[in-house]
């Protein structure tokens, strides 16, 4: 909103404490500054406080003129605009008591927050914002109960009894008077939304201020390990990070990475060179801290290192490789590992062997690596259905297919984000197309940067794949989709064959679908006697949310080999 020099406005509020200018007071502006957003006034008691908009204060501007506060026919609609001569539009007036609302809700929240967490609470603050954060999130009442509520500040206050606040507002206690009960009751619902939602904003804020271990009060609930997923970052940490029971923060550290595989349930990630060394270095540290307490309780000193390296792996760097030596610890002389960077210089610090689970950042009392925000937090997906197969976050997809005859496979529409932006040919079907799957017709909307630059990411097990290969992987997925779903409607389910490089060699439909334990060993064992396929090894069920694994093959002792992370 604009002010001119010589309008005249009414104050709604301000945050200044030692003002006798009270909401309903009026004055005449003398100039505005909108990138400051401050508002010289001259108010009619003699004052010349300045309002500082951005800052809380709230005026609203009122014109000169008749208001026949006798005539029913005056009473308003919540789209026309009330006070003196209109001078303020319902929305207007709405708007500027959500800020009010607001206003307070921060001042309440920041009360509340001194018993809560602050300085007058006493016990765990960290467990207590944990408590209140997840409470939050979840929309728990137990705990969304227990805030601030707006319902005695609009009745009473904080500063002034809200009714007032709107006679100032309108220009006047007449034309507040002439509010009908529907008007008054969205003038409430306004300062509850402003309080409502200032109090929860305030308060996690705060509580995410006292769980960072840098003090950052960023949203970090995308990183909680419930939205983990394959390709995905993660805050990962394990049972040697524990703090203790007392501790403010349950873990001492965790450790940004990208989730890559699964193993016995544990969390196998890639992390940077900075966050590897991080991990070496505090894996040192506790060993040292075992060591000494070995040596607190009389074990004596040539014992010490036996018994260390009994309880932890010993970890060290030569050059850019991580030595791993377990040997004592597994009593197995091959236990012994050097952990080399990846193409892009990644590592995976003891996947597969050591026990690491995806954690919620907040518990960690600090964190080693760089964190994504909610948009870039997911570095890689994979195809729900063609195996081991990999891609950029890109919403890329195939839909459209038409098959066009042996020999030609399938045409279809490459889309972005469920939009059109290529025409592609010669897709692999239940046959090999003569040619290569390649894009045609491309639209204006195709972007060749982007489309290159998620071929180039993707990947088949650890292979690099050609644009062919992406288009007929992602053709894949939508047909073995289509016939997931069509089983799935008619009461069955699909299991598929793969060989040992995970290539679908046949597909199966199980009807009814097997719902007890002898249901799915008589699908074993027909589907293990039915040589379908002589490359076939093992046999993989969609069991509504993934492909597990169902059985191997007849005369099949190793499930497939064409990748690590399994859909």
């Amino acid at each position: 909103m604009q002010y001119e020099p010589g309008q005249r406005v009414a104050l709604v509020h301000t945050n200044d404490p030692h003002t006798e200018l009270r909401p309903g007071d009026e004055g005449t502006v003398h100039r505005y500054d909108a990138g400051q957003r401050r508002v010289d006034v001259t108010w009619d008691s003699g004052s010349t406080l300045s309002m500082l908009l951005d800052s809380g204060d709230v005026i609203t501007p009122i014109l000169a003129g008749p208001w026949d506060a006798a005539s029913p026919a005056n009473a308003v609609s919540p789209t026309e605009r009330v006070g003196p001569a209109g001078g303020v539009a319902w929305a207007e007036l709405l708007d500027a008591l959500r800020i009010v609302g607001a206003t307070d809700g921060t001042t309440a929240a920041e009360w509340w927050l001194q018993d809560a967490i602050g300085g007058r609470a006493g016990g765990d603050t960290a467990a207590t914002a944990r408590r209140i954060l997840k409470g939050i999130d979840d929309e728990d009442p137990a705990v969304l109960d227990t805030l601030p509520s707006p319902v005695q500040d609009w009745a009473s206050g904080i500063t002034v009894p809200r009714p007032a606040t709107v006679s100032a507002a309108v220009g006047s206690d007449h034309a507040a008077s002439l509010l009908t009960g529907e008007q008054w009751q969205q003038a409430e619902d306004a300062y509850h939304d402003g309080y409502t939602s200032s109090v929860t904003d305030t308060i996690a804020a705060a509580c995410r201020r006292r769980l960072h271990p840098t003090g950052d009060d960023r949203d970090l609930s995308h990183l909680h390990p419930d939205h983990v997923t394959f390709g995905s970052v993660g805050v990962f940490s394990g049972d040697w990070n524990d703090a203790g029971v007392m501790a403010a923060h349950p873990l001492t550290a965790g450790y940004v990475g990208t989730l890559i595989d699964r193993w016995n349930g544990w969390a196998v990630f890639t992390c940077t060179k900075p966050v590897a060394e991080a991990i070496v270095a505090d894996q040192q540290q506790v060993r040292d801290a075992y060591r000494a307490e070995l040596a607190a309780a009389g074990v004596p000193e040539a014992d010490l290192d036996r018994q260390t390296d009994e309880a932890y792996t010993r970890l060290w760097w030569d050059g850019d490789v991580i030595v791993a030596d377990s040997t004592t610890r597994h009593d197995d002389p091959s236990a012994f590992e050097r952990i080399e960077p990846d193409e892009q210089g990644r590592y995976v610090v003891m996947g597969w062997s050591w026990t690491w689970e995806a954690v919620d950042p907040y518990d960690c009392a600090r964190i080693v690596g760089d964190l994504p925000g909610p948009d870039s937090s997911q570095e890689w997906r994979l195809l729900t259905h063609a195996p081991y197969t990999r891609v950029g976050p890109q919403p890329y997809t195939i839909g459209g297919l038409v098959w066009s005859g042996a020999g030609a496979g399938f045409a279809g529409q490459l889309r972005y984000a469920g939009e059109p932006v290529a025409e592609v040919v010669d897709v692999c079907g239940p046959a090999p197309a003569e040619s290569p799957a390649q894009l045609s017709k491309l639209t204006s909307r195709f972007d060749a940067e982007d489309w290159h630059a998620y071929v180039a990411a993707a990947r088949r097990g650890d292979q690099p794949m050609t644009e062919a290969a992406v288009l007929d992987a992602l053709a894949e997925d939508t047909l073995l989709g289509a016939d997931v779903a069509d089983a799935v409607a008619n009461g069955g389910g699909l299991a598929r064959l793969l060989d040992d490089t995970g290539t679908i060699c046949d597909l199966e439909r199980v009807f009814p679908t097997p719902a007890t334990a002898d249901e799915f060993h008589a699908v074993q064992d027909r589907l293990r006697a039915s040589r379908r396929d002589p490359r076939g090894v093992a046999w993989q069920y969609w069991n509504g949310r993934s492909w597990q694994h169902l059985t191997n093959a007849a005369d099949t002792d190793q499930p497939p080999s064409g990748g690590t992370a399994t859909t």
